[in-house]
């Protein structure tokens, strides 16, 4: 027992030095962004062994299952017709022409024409076919493993020539070094060999690769290529003196390596596919005698396997990687970087401190070097925090690190690593702090309960603000400093929520309206007043200047659940979701989408986005941190390439053609497949189609990928239009035509055939009808005679029945005009006045209403009734009479208040509240009050908008969502907005009537925007003035149009 006690302390000691080890050691964990394929994500096959790139963009392959075209999206089978089964794709090769070569391990050759099908080429005889390359000539060079090479004219494949080599030499690749010169890579050496006629002389071979087998050669420039082999390493050719020499390249990373394939990078750079050691990228010296660097795309940075097979590099210098049996990896960018931590991987703060950058944890800190990208020592502060686990960090400028946690309050720790805690609160949900910000005297912290602030220096408490304080949710999840004394609260409200240390709370501006109930999850704000703010369900929104924009899943956000939120330098916005993250371009109105398929494996987690000093860009998740590169992103101008992919038509699917022609039927179903190859971002295409002679314009951009018609006959054209989200400008077509022909029916022969009997027909008819017409005239005019003189006896009657019914609506008209106040009294309250009152019918409903409430105070109101005519009259007089008696004897003189209790007495009075017959009437109302002597303005408004000119400058404010009255819901909120006006500022208020208004160019509605300028255009006019040009433009904007409803404007100027 004793020995098994002691064994047991050994090993529990052993493994705490071993985690203290993992914990201070530096770690490097980068991986790389592969985009992979496999059987479970589509690839009809494992085995890559050749890749090439048409005309068009499509990416060709060769598996092991056959031959596909790639464009981005789908793998699309080309058929290969008298195959053998041993036989598959081995090489490819595009031509100037468009023309597709394809070479088999059985050796048949074939090539492919767009719109056409493959065809094979008799003449060529080789056992395998292992490389297909374009020459110094133009025509196309086939190289057979043992029956030497072939030449063909680009496109047709014409004037087919064989090129006989050394018997036994076994070739796999040739590169040309000359015009009638070539490099040959064999079995046994690198050989030169010179064209000969119809024979290939072997002029020189390097002694330094003697029995060597070389696998594959590249040229790299005029004087330089790369030769792989098979199992020795890479070797570099260049030319001296007029001489090729051979030289092998030294590095530990090269040495012993097995090469299949090689791909000339930028520069003086090479990708060298292994069958060991994945893709490795060799950057040479400018004077090609040493190796800069090595880089490698392997296991270990990502990639699925590191048998690799070959590689090529396309149009966009995306680089593709076909493995042995894993499929095929692409590699579309190397700006993003992905780094996991050895322990503790979920990362939930980024931040720098004096010149080091941070990463946070739950329970401890990293420090991170993003030139190596490795993580320094790990420091545990849990447990030195109360142990609750950190929910929160910032970093000051004095280097200190202050320390959010779940349960245990606000914890400083200061440069030397000491910690401790900094302030604690009676209140347990003030001790769970999301959120922490500094200003130059304050320290904000965003709760569980609410918004704590405190005294920079002392800690000390100075407020809390909870929806006692007219916050609108006490779980606050981050606040934002704007300016020295003012925070923006991330909480659970429609409008941007401020608090600022002697203002307090403040909500103001645009609503923001969701789907959902707005939750503000995230918040990121820059010194020029833009910010954007991040929700639990409704997306991102941006306000910039006095527009707000709504950014969702409808819009290309990968969720509408966005945890954190940045504003880069560079103007885009970055958010994180769950299963990856988005970045928005305002001034592309661009959003790309960033997930599973990107290589993003972790969660975003909330606050854990953040930019460094030197412009990089940090998202952190639950599998580590996110790192983008700006200087590594690489600008796409050209345009994505469109294509047709095919044209189905009648459910039979043909390949695309320049045009079709059909017989006639009386109606085709056609749809067209069409792609536009961005291999690097598919997902970032839109297109625009038009059908012309059937679409009037261009259809809206979208990212579908196919179109239907239904047509007839006639003459047509397709044009599909190709761009990137964010840069519309650069876009590229395709096109074809498509003709079906018109029915016999319609020629001419035919028409004039039918004219005639149809004529002759006509005429016999006409001679008939003329007699039944001569019989039906003499009879209808009997009948014609008796029914006048009952339609006047009728008339009359009406006529006087109508007389009746305008007297009493007269009579009403001046019932209503003696309850609505007299407007010459607003000219004693107010500097001027003026009330623009227009009923549509002889009442109206809508109405105006003003009165003294105090000494200085003077309520006044603006309202519109359900309907108009008799039943607006109806609602208007209650409407009045209910306002007497609120303000007159309930003494109730809050707009607010007043608009709730209308509100309950009209469901009061109208029996709204019963579930049968009840009534739905109701108005849209404001009530303002006037403090004459201070000028001060509080009005509440349910629906309806009121316009403030103060200084000069127009200000338009939203009333509630709310009307008074109307169908019952769970709660309506009304609520006050107050101003201090000056003497000058003008204030107007008006129903709906005016902007709703039909007329102008098109009898087209008014709307608010056209109001909006009238207002700007009279401001500075007297208020009798302005009353006489609200009334002149009211009626030449209506010009012969009906009116639509009552009118009312009141316009109070102080």
């Amino acid at each position: 027992m004793r020995m098994v006690r002691k064994g047991s302390i050994l090993i529990t000691a052993l493994c705490f030095c071993l985690i203290q080890m993992l914990l201070t050691s530096q770690t490097q964990a980068q991986t790389y962004s592969y985009r992979t394929y496999d059987l479970n994500t589509g690839l009809p096959g494992s085995y890559l062994s050749v890749l090439e790139q048409d005309r068009d963009g499509f990416l060709w392959m060769g598996l092991e299952t056959g031959l596909f075209r790639y464009d981005g999206f789908e793998f699309y089978p080309v058929e290969i017709p008298d195959t053998i089964a041993s036989g598959y794709p081995n090489a490819l090769f595009c031509d100037s022409k468009g023309t597709m070569w394809i070479g088999l391990t059985d050796g048949s050759l074939y090539k492919w024409t767009p719109g056409e099908t493959l065809t094979r080429i008799q003449e060529v005889e080789a056992d395998r076919i292992n490389r297909i390359a374009g020459g110094p000539d133009g025509r196309i060079w086939i190289v057979s493993q043992t029956k030497g090479i072939y030449l063909a004219d680009a496109g047709s494949g014409d004037n087919l020539s064989r090129i006989a080599v050394a018997e036994g030499l076994v070739i796999f690749d040739i590169a040309f070094t000359g015009k009638d010169s070539l490099l040959l890579a064999t079995q046994d050496n690198l050989h030169i060999a010179r064209i000969t006629g119809s024979e290939a002389v072997i002029t020189h071979t390097f002694p330094e690769l003697e029995y060597t087998w070389v696998q594959t050669i590249r040229k790299v420039t005029d004087d330089f290529w790369v030769a792989g082999t098979d199992g020795a390493g890479l070797y570099a050719i260049t030319r001296q003196n007029g001489r090729l020499m051979a030289t092998q390249v030294n590095h530990p990373a090269l040495e012993g390596i097995r090469i299949p394939a090689l791909v000339a990078g930028s520069g003086l750079s090479v990708m060298v596919a292994t069958r060991e050691s994945g893709v490795l990228k060799v950057e040479f010296s400018v004077d090609l005698s040493s190796v800069v660097s090595v880089g490698a795309y392997d296991v270990g940075s990502g990639l699925p396997d590191n048998d690799v097979r070959t590689i090529f590099r396309d149009r966009e210098e995306n680089l593709w990687i076909g493995l042995f049996s894993r499929g095929l990896a692409a590699v579309t960018t190397n700006a993003f970087s992905f780094y996991t931590p050895p322990l503790q991987k979920e990362i939930n703060f980024i931040g720098e401190s004096q010149g080091r950058v941070l990463m946070g944890t739950r329970s401890g800190l990293y420090d991170f070097d993003p030139a190596t990208g490795t993580f320094g020592g790990f420091r545990e502060l849990n447990r030195k925090t109360g142990g609750s686990g950190i929910a929160s960090w910032h970093c000051d400028n004095n280097g200190n690190i202050w320390i959010g946690t779940v349960s245990e309050g606000l914890w400083l720790m200061n440069g030397n690593g000491e910690v401790k805690q900094f302030y604690v609160s009676l209140n347990p949900g003030q001790n769970h702090i999301n959120s922490i910000a500094f200003d130059s005297g304050n320290i904000w912290l965003a709760t569980l309960n609410g918004v704590v602030l405190l005294d920079r220096a002392t800690g000390s408490q100075r407020a809390v603000y909870t929806t006692r304080e007219m916050l609108p949710h006490n779980n606050v999840s981050q606040v934002v400093v704007t300016r020295d004394g003012e925070v923006l609260v991330a909480t659970e409200t429609d409008k941007l929520c401020y608090i600022h240390v002697t203002g307090g709370v403040r909500t103001e501006g645009m609503i923001m309206e969701g789907a959902m109930r707005n939750r503000i999850q995230s918040i990121s704000y820059t010194s020029d007043g833009t910010l954007c703010a991040g929700t639990l369900g409704n997306g991102i929104f941006l306000f910039t200047g006095d527009t707000v924009y709504n950014y969702t899943n409808a819009d290309g956000l990968l969720s509408n659940y966005c945890y954190s939120t940045l504003i880069a330098s560079d103007g885009r916005i970055w958010t994180g979701h769950e299963k990856g993250f988005s970045i928005i371009n305002p001034a592309a109105g661009a959003v790309r989408a960033f997930g599973r398929d990107f290589g993003v494996t972790g969660d975003c987690l909330p606050a854990a986005l953040a930019e460094t000093s030197d412009g990089n860009i940090y998202v952190g998740t639950t599998e580590g941190a996110v790192v983008f590169n700006p200087l590594m992103e690489r600008k796409i101008s050209a345009p994505p390439q469109s294509g047709i992919v095919s044209v189905v038509i009648n459910n039979v699917e043909y390949p695309y053609r320049e045009s079709y022609n059909l017989p006639y039927r009386s109606s085709y179903t056609v749809t067209v497949n069409y792609a536009g190859i961005s291999l690097r971002d598919p997902l970032n295409v839109v297109f625009r189609t038009k059908l012309e002679n059937f679409d009037e314009d261009w259809g809206e951009p979208t990212s579908d990928r196919s179109v239907a018609y239904r047509l007839s006959d006639g003459h047509y054209r397709f044009v599909v239009e190709a761009s990137a989200r964010d840069n519309a400008d650069a876009l590229s077509s395709a096109a074809f035509e498509l003709v079906i022909q018109k029915p016999f029916t319609r020629s001419w022969w035919f028409i004039l055939l039918v004219l005639g009997l149809a004529g002759a027909i006509v005429y016999v008819i006409i001679l008939l009808r003329e007699r039944a017409h001569r019989i039906q005239r003499e009879f209808l005019e009997s009948e014609l005679r008796k029914r006048t003189a009952e339609v006047y006896e009728q008339k009359e009657e009406l006529a006087q029945k109508n007389l009746d019914i305008t007297e009493s609506i007269k009579y009403a008209k001046r019932i209503q005009s003696s309850v609505l106040p007299d407007t010459a009294r607003l000219g004693a309250v107010f500097k001027e006045a003026f009330v623009f009152f227009l009923p549509r019918d002889i009442v109206s409903g809508d109405f105006y209403w003003f009165d003294w409430i105090d000494k200085d105070q003077f309520i006044i109101v603006c309202a519109d009734s359900t309907g108009h005519g008799v039943p607006g009259a109806f609602m208007s007089m209650i409407g009045t009479a209910l306002l007497q008696d609120i303000v007159t004897v309930k003494k109730i003189r809050r707009p607010s208040q007043i608009l709730h209790e209308l509100d309950r007495q009209i469901f009061s009075t109208l029996n709204q509240n019963q579930e049968l017959e009840s009534s739905n009437d109701g108005m849209d109302i404001v009530v303002c009050e006037f403090n004459i002597k201070t000028r001060h303005l509080v009005f509440a408004s349910a629906m309806r908008p009121v316009i403030l000119i103060i200084d000069g400058e127009q200000q338009y404010v939203r009333g509630n969502r709310s009307s008074v009255g109307g169908e019952s819901a769970v709660e309506k909120f009304y609520d006050d907005q107050e101003y201090h006006l000056r003497e000058g500022d003008t204030v107007y208020l008006f129903t709906d009537g005016y902007p709703d208004q039909f007329g102008g160019h098109g009898s087209k509605k008014m709307k608010i925007s056209r109001l909006r300028i009238l207002f700007d255009e009279i401001k500075e006019l007297p208020m009798a003035e302005q009353e006489e040009r609200v009334r002149s433009f009211f009626f030449e904007w209506k010009g012969n149009n009906d009116q639509v409803d009552d009118v009312l404007m009141m316009g109070l100027k102080f």
